[in-house]
């Protein structure tokens, strides 16, 4: 008889009869960041997207505004390699929003050349407005503009060479 106690209560004891449940407590903290994550990867997609719309509506107003402008082609130009180096910055984020949203880390390389697309943006933005004949002379906050974006933009290249270099070492060790 003891023998059939023991063998009625062993299942019970196991946890065997219980294992599709869980134990009270236990799943609503799961299902809260279940649930969380899917709001977040819904956020990062409808992010994504509005990017790509906004990204394609940048490409096609400065071919549009290339073809279309009147005045001098260096106007229509500097204004053009502004239009596409802003859809390159665009395209940055929504590359890596989507590299977020799959699962994956997002990575300090891609925030870096964001950062070296817009400041060589600013910069070829400032000096070819200098260049042009017809603007006045270049002012000394212009010039000093120009050599602190270039500084930022070389210490943000080392930054890329040093995080790239560090991702290899960690990759081989």
């Amino acid at each position: 008889m003891s023998g059939d106690m023991h063998g009625a209560n062993t299942p019970s004891s196991s946890g065997s009869s219980d294992a599709g449940t869980a134990l009270p407590g236990h799943d609503g903290p799961d299902a809260v960041i279940r649930l969380l994550v899917n709001l977040e990867h819904v956020l990062l997609y409808i992010v994504a997207f509005g990017l790509l719309v906004v990204g394609a509506a940048v490409l096609v107003s400065s071919t549009a505004s290339a073809i279309l402008q009147h005045g001098s082609w260096t106007g229509r130009l500097i204004t053009s390699v502004e239009r596409i180096l802003l859809f390159l910055i665009i395209m940055e984020i929504f590359i890596t929003i989507l590299t977020h949203a799959r699962g994956g880390r997002i990575q300090l390389e891609f925030f870096i050349v964001i950062g070296v697309i817009a400041l060589v943006r600013h910069i070829l933005s400032v000096v070819v407005r200098l260049t042009i004949p017809t603007s006045p002379p270049a002012s000394r906050p212009q010039l000093w503009d120009l050599a602190v974006d270039a500084g930022a933009a070389f210490v943000l290249v080392v930054a890329l060479a040093i995080a790239r270099w560090s991702a290899r070492r960690t990759d081989v060790a």
